[in-house]
């Protein structure tokens, strides 16, 4: 959760439920023929939107622990290293239930839903533009234990958290990306509301069944409006405790990584841990 002039708001969750329903909805035209997830399945539309930005979620419990009182430091809050949420291994059970379900012929549409809007439309993009990435091999009950980070594509973003990460995020190809899902999501969700109150007027069917589609509608829309909202420009300055001020120099991660992982994070970040002093203490410790 980002902190801008005293506004509260998770930063970009619409990129994330966009690219959810998205491949959601790929998936849905190749398994089901079909171009329109209406009827009983009407529900998913918006379910799936929640799960792409469900990770995310530990924010609302961060804010709420600390009682609204987050600094604009990128130390304090780095969810991807701390919570369960941002590890996907933790997520695993979601892809037993859905096995289970399609076994069973037990609504699968539906328990693919949280699969793809967990790992397709939030963890698989923050392993390719985020402020540090996804520890995809970190295990949540192995405590004090961590895995290496997968960022594919920083885009000078990586070393970066909060406010100061979105700043420059909003300037790389993969946020036009992430804002073109969304338009595009806006777009077919507006077709499937006509499509089915068309479908409703000239049949036997309640025309609110196509209500359920303006809800997400005016989630993408509203979103896109905040995200159009400029940052103050003094966040493009480096923040006060600096670059790579995260995982990187973290003590406690790098002891946690296993000899190989360490010996090559060591490798890669050399010359920062020796600046900052944090190669010494290791050596110490």
């Amino acid at each position: 959760m980002n902190l801008i002039n005293g506004e509260k708001r998770l930063a970009k969750i619409e990129h994330h439920s966009a690219y959810a329903f998205l491949i959601y909805y790929l998936i849905w035209i190749c398994w089901k023929g079909a171009f329109i997830i209406g009827g009983e399945y009407r529900y998913i539309v918006l379910f799936i939107i929640i799960c792409g930005m469900a990770p995310d979620f530990d924010s609302v419990y961060w804010f709420i622990k600390k009682k609204g009182k987050i600094k604009n430091d990128t130390t304090e809050f780095q969810h991807h290293l701390y919570f369960w949420t941002h590890w996907p291994i933790s997520w695993t059970p979601l892809i037993i239930f859905f096995i289970i379900s399609l076994i069973f012929n037990f609504y699968p549409e539906f328990f693919l839903a949280p699969v793809v809007g967990v790992y397709g439309g939030h963890l698989l993009f923050d392993s390719i533009s985020c402020g540090d990435g996804i520890m995809w091999g970190k295990i949540p009950w192995k405590k004090g234990s961590y895995a290496r980070y997968i960022n594919l594509i920083p885009n000078g973003t990586d070393g970066y958290h909060g406010i100061y990460w979105e700043v420059r995020y909003r300037k790389t190809l993969i946020n036009k990306i992430g804002t073109m899902a969304v338009i595009i999501s806006i777009i077919i969700l507006t077709i499937f509301f006509i499509y089915t109150m068309i479908d409703t007027f000239y049949s036997t069917g309640s025309p609110g069944i196509s209500g359920y589609y303006l809800m997400p509608i005016i989630f993408f829309v509203l979103t896109l409006i905040i995200s159009l909202k400029k940052v103050p420009e003094k966040f493009l300055e480096e923040p006060p405790e600096g670059r790579y001020a995260d995982y990187r120099l973290n003590i406690v991660y790098i002891k946690g990584l296993n000899d190989r992982n360490r010996k090559k994070h060591i490798e890669k970040y050399k010359s920062l841990l020796e600046e900052k002093g944090v190669l010494e203490q290791i050596k110490l410790k």
